[in-house]
């Protein structure tokens, strides 16, 4: 696995929902957030760039959002985040969604392998949806030290 370091400040200024994670129940969370946080930015109106994001706090909450092109009409409908990630590994995987967990897992292994330590947060930026899951494209960025 090729992952990327880098040193120049990241910032992703997010609104989403966001919710505890029962039994590193990521997918099944996630899933619920996002389908909570739709309907909120569409029926409102809300204009959105159309990509999703998913945080991961820590190992038992997480957040997912949408990045707005005007957040003036948000109100309370939904939170916002402002993720800062100073510095950071990053690695554009390229695959099926079910196969993140293991490719998670590889990235700790190589962070590990370079003596780097992860501060987080963790941050999944989903690619446009295609028929093909083996051509879905997410990137992963993890606030390292």
């Amino acid at each position: 696995m090729e992952i990327e370091i880098h040193d120049e400040p990241l910032f992703f200024d997010l609104y989403g929902l966001s919710g505890e994670v029962p039994n590193h129940d990521y997918a099944g969370t996630g899933m619920k957030l996002m389908n909570e946080m739709w309907p909120r930015v569409k029926d409102n109106g809300l204009p959105h760039k159309g990509i999703n994001f998913w945080v991961y706090d820590s190992s038992t909450s997480m957040f997912t959002g949408v990045e707005l092109s005007d957040a003036s009409n948000v109100g309370d409908l939904l939170e916002h985040k402002l993720v800062k990630l100073p510095k950071y590994a990053y690695y554009k995987y390229i695959g099926p969604y079910n196969k993140l967990g293991e490719t998670h897992r590889a990235f700790e292994r190589e962070m590990k392998a370079r003596g780097l330590t992860e501060i987080g947060p963790r941050v999944e930026r989903y690619g446009d949806w295609v028929e093909d899951e083996n051509k879905l494209v997410t990137e992963i960025f993890i606030g390292v030290k």
